[in-house]
């Protein structure tokens, strides 16, 4: 299952939080959402699990989104920002999030958080189709 990860992903360290964190099944990143403000971030949670995401604020405590994963779910990358990335959800609706810029560690880094939601992504939002296929590669 996680062959294609090790080929991917050349940071040991990253590859076995990953590992981790597919096994396991969950995980939770500190992340920024955008206030409107130019540079300004508000500090929130994206909390991963096998059955979906959500995004929870934490100045307000509310959540921002939650939903089950499904193949119509995507993260990309935008071009030039180092920390950010978008999460776009099953109704076309845009987040842009920005992975926490304090930490040093190798969990938090955006490259982490965008490889971890696109596995569960492919892995899990693929079961709720009723297929089961390779992680990357259709057998």
């Amino acid at each position: 299952m996680l062959q294609i990860v090790t080929f991917l992903v050349t940071d040991p360290e990253m590859h076995e939080h990953i590992q981790k964190t597919v096994y396991s099944g969950h995980v939770s990143y500190k992340v920024g959402l955008p206030t409107g403000f130019t540079d300004i971030w508000e500090p929130a949670t994206l909390a991963i699990k096998r059955e979906g995401y959500s995004i929870k604020s934490e100045s307000t405590g509310g959540v921002v989104v939650t939903e089950k994963f499904s193949p119509t779910i995507s993260v990309t990358i935008p071009y030039g920002h180092a920390l950010e990335f978008i999460l776009t959800d099953s109704t076309g609706h845009q987040y842009l999030l920005q992975a926490d810029d304090r930490s040093t560690d190798i969990v938090y880094a955006r490259d982490t958080i965008v490889l971890t939601l696109r596995l569960f992504i492919k892995q899990f939002g693929e079961r709720r189709k009723g297929k089961k296929r390779g992680l990357f590669f259709n057998k």
